[in-house]
């Protein structure tokens, strides 16, 4: 039986190092490129374990669901704008209303974050029914909201929305100014009062949500400016600072949920508010839609999770 040589291995290794060592000597470039590449590595393993890792045993303990509602309406408008016309216009409305709200780690995890995409558009006419108004508007909120209190069968948040609205008013009788656009950008006080109840087995779950916006900027012609004339560059004091001394609105949605077998359905009824009194010119659009829709919790994950994880909005 051969013994081993301890002296050979030593050799061998001595001789590799010495020639790892002159290498590093005669080309100090690749020795700082492996020292750095290593330090590199390092560094990109120690943050993924201090962004990531928290993350990850959270997400073992709780899981927050994202709280989405699709629906579609139809109801009454009232239109006025004296930019356009003296005379109030009535008609019909259609409207897309699509909003998600979600926990974050925040506080606790006392602060949801809300998104809300509001589309609508309307047909009416004035009351000799000699003219009629194309409206169309598009809304967009972003809203950060604090839990104030939840109970098991009530619950209260409240916070701040920014948001933008832009659209147009289009009159079919004017040859000079047949349109006019709105652009308002805003900040909102928002509350939400969630209630659940049940008649007789049935659950239902009742939600009202009221934006005031307090703050903002907003666009506005002149009296008697065309749009001609600011085509060709007179677009002094169009931007206005907005606030309730020239501009009020308020957006208030009431919704009832109502989980069923196959899906859960959502009947809501949707009151806006929009008024504005600047450069001499006042603006009045009034919204009354009822909606219908579905309402579903969801979280995109690999694999499966225990429901008893979920961290649900409402």
């Amino acid at each position: 039986m051969k013994s081993q040589d301890n002296n050979g291995c030593f050799n061998i290794c001595s001789s590799s190092l010495r020639t790892a060592r002159n290498e590093a000597e005669s080309n100090p470039f690749r020795n700082f490129f492996r020292i750095a590449s290593d330090r590199v590595l390092a560094m990109t393993v120690t943050l993924f374990f201090i962004l990531f890792f928290p993350s990850l045993c959270l997400s073992q303990e709780s899981i927050p669901l994202t709280y989405r509602v699709t629906q579609v309406g139809y109801g009454i408008s009232n239109i006025y704008d004296s930019y356009l016309s003296p005379l109030k216009y009535t008609g019909n409305n259609i409207g897309f209303h699509y909003e998600q709200i979600k926990n974050t780690g925040l506080m606790k995890g006392k602060v949801s974050v809300q998104q809300i995409i509001n589309v609508n558009y309307s047909w009416s006419k004035n009351n000799t029914k000699t003219a009629s108004y194309y409206t169309g508007l598009l809304e967009y909120n972003y809203g950060l909201l604090y839990n104030l209190k939840r109970a098991e069968k009530f619950q209260v948040l409240t916070g701040i929305q920014f948001g933008e609205l832009v659209g147009f008013v289009y009159n079919t009788r004017n040859g000079n100014n047949p349109v006019t656009g709105k652009d308002n950008m805003d900040l909102s006080m928002s509350a939400i009062v969630n209630y659940k109840l049940k008649i007789r087995s049935q659950p239902i779950n009742l939600r009202n949500q009221l934006s005031i916006p307090f703050i903002g900027v907003m666009y506005s012609p002149q009296f008697g400016q065309s749009y001609y004339e600011i085509g060709l560059g007179a677009t002094d004091n169009l931007i206005h600072f907005s606030s309730f001394h020239n501009y009020f609105s308020a957006r208030n949605m009431l919704s009832a949920e109502i989980p069923l077998k196959a899906f859960t359905l959502l009947l809501s009824y949707y009151f806006s508010f929009y008024e504005t009194r600047i450069n001499d010119l006042d603006t009045r659009l009034i919204n009354n839609t009822f909606y219908v829709g579905f309402s579903s919790n969801f979280f995109v994950v690999k694999g499966k999770q225990k429901k008893d994880n979920y961290r649900y909005v409402y």
